[in-house]
């Protein structure tokens, strides 16, 4: 018997980094907050993509591609354009409501860690590179060429982006 590779998915994204707005479909293996959290990979294969520079005025404009890799440690916020694509991202059950400063938004919403974290150490004891925002409220601090949603029932922020946070 021939072992087969597990199946792979493809879900609508919206991917922003310091520089660049993609909108595409990101391949996983298996569920989503598993994948984009595993620490064996360090970046994401994207698929059918419009990439758009955040620059003003850049002379390189808006390109299309069928495939390209964006390293995880370069993504500012990435959202999961379908309802069952979010609904497979898992949250830690306590949460509070903060407000988190990255290079291109304000970020405002429930951010999910352990029981026993406190408010100064949860990025600390909170595992995974990205940290799932629920009840997400999005404010720009860079013109966004492309429609990104400026509310999100989840929202999974880059931890590496994350400036400075406080309670709302």
């Amino acid at each position: 018997m021939a072992l087969q590779a597990p199946p792979t998915h493809r879900h609508e994204v919206q991917v922003l980094t310091a520089d660049f707005q993609f909108s595409g479909q990101l391949e996983t293996v298996g569920p989503v907050g598993n994948f984009i959290n595993d620490p064996t990979r360090d970046s994401m294969a994207l698929y059918d993509v419009r990439v758009t520079p955040l620059t003003p005025n850049s002379p390189l404009g808006p390109v299309s591609r069928s495939h390209v890799v964006v390293r995880k440690q370069a993504i500012v916020l990435l959202y999961l354009t379908s309802a069952e694509s979010r609904a497979s991202v898992h949250a830690l059950a306590r949460s509070e409501l903060l407000v988190a400063y990255t290079p291109v938004a304000v970020c405002r919403g429930q951010f999910h860690m352990p029981t026993e974290a406190n408010l100064n150490e949860f990025l600390g004891v909170t595992p995974g590179e990205f940290l799932p925002i629920t009840d997400a409220q999005v404010f720009p601090l860079v013109l966004i060429p492309d429609p990104f949603p400026t509310t999100a029932e989840v929202l999974l922020l880059g931890r590496a982006h994350l400036q400075l946070y406080h309670p709302a």
